[in-house]
């Protein structure tokens, strides 16, 4: 439950991606050329949104003919405090980042991190190179025990 309640809070917390579950709960069944027309995004802007939304399960798709259609799927999200610390309770950052990513996602993290040793990239770079916020960056590293908290 805590790793859903995360992924839906992650894809409504981005305005964007918002927009875009809200614009397919309207308009069932477009295409992702029909959201950038209708949302203004760029094309592999929304296609990104759309797979991202697709591995968080908030939006389906399907093949019909020649194109490709998506579907909000039937969510519900009820937020408390009591809730966000149940999805939150023990899992560290490092544990969520190995359940979303493995060990190719591991081992990702520790070429990164040499370059930033080595010099050769910022935290920020090397943050961006892993698709994580700088914040998330350097807690995944305090938490292995790469740098000093």
């Amino acid at each position: 439950m805590a790793e859903r309640t995360i992924s839906i809070l992650r894809a409504v917390g981005n305005p964007n991606k918002a927009r875009v579950i809200a614009h397919l709960a309207k308009h069932k069944g477009e295409t992702a050329e029909d959201l950038s027309k209708h949302l203004g995004y760029p094309l592999p802007t929304v296609y990104k949104y759309l797979r991202e939304l697709e591995a968080a399960r908030i939006v389906e798709s399907e093949v019909k003919g020649n194109v490709r259609l998506y579907h909000v799927s039937d969510f519900k999200l009820v937020i408390s405090p009591e809730r966000l610390m149940r999805a939150f309770e023990g899992q560290s950052i490092l544990d969520v980042y190995k359940s979303k990513y493995g060990d190719e996602g591991m081992k990702r993290l520790s070429e990164l991190m040499a370059k930033v040793d080595d010099g050769k990239m910022t935290f920020r770079q090397a943050a961006s190179t892993l698709g994580t916020t700088y914040y998330e960056f350097v807690s995944l590293l305090n938490e292995i025990g790469a740098i000093d908290g």
